[in-house]
């Protein structure tokens, strides 16, 4: 498969992602709704999947005390999220130009979910999320 093309709605920010990526996850909680304006979709990545095209408008912010945030200063698209001390990185799942191989898999936080939606996809739902130390890729959806 090639390398996936990952960019920011102003394009300063690209990267390509290779290798299998395991899942799109859904993240209903307060700082992600307020971070990307909505839940947060993501795709966890390991650092040597990535390689940087462009990201001199990129910048990182600390979060909490455990986690950063990553986006782009000059159109504001919300980039990545980083549990420190944890390998890989979330990417968006909205800022991949190319179709994903992966499909959203499940809700997490959804106890702090906004009011305003429902959902009602049939997939697992949790009040937290558990952080895996090293995930197995998904399946692809692509046609052998």
């Amino acid at each position: 498969m090639p390398p996936l093309r990952f960019s920011c709605e102003c394009s300063q920010v690209q990267y390509e992602i290779s290798g299998p990526l395991p899942e799109v996850l859904a993240c209903h909680c307060t700082q992600c709704r307020k971070s990307s304006g909505h839940y947060w979709a993501s795709v966890r990545v390991q650092d040597d999947q990535i390689k940087v095209i462009s990201d001199t408008t990129l910048a990182i912010y600390q979060s909490t005390d455990m986690a950063q945030r990553g986006f782009c200063t000059a159109c504001g698209s919300t980039i990545s999220w980083r549990l420190q001390g944890r390998p890989g990185l979330l990417l968006s799942a909205g800022c991949f130009d190319d179709d994903l191989p992966v499909r959203l898999t499940g809700h997490h936080f959804v106890t702090e979910k906004g009011n305003y939606y429902d959902l009602k996809d049939g997939l697992p739902q949790a009040e937290r999320f558990d952080y895996p130390a090293d995930p197995s890729p998904a399946p692809s959806t692509e046609e052998a």
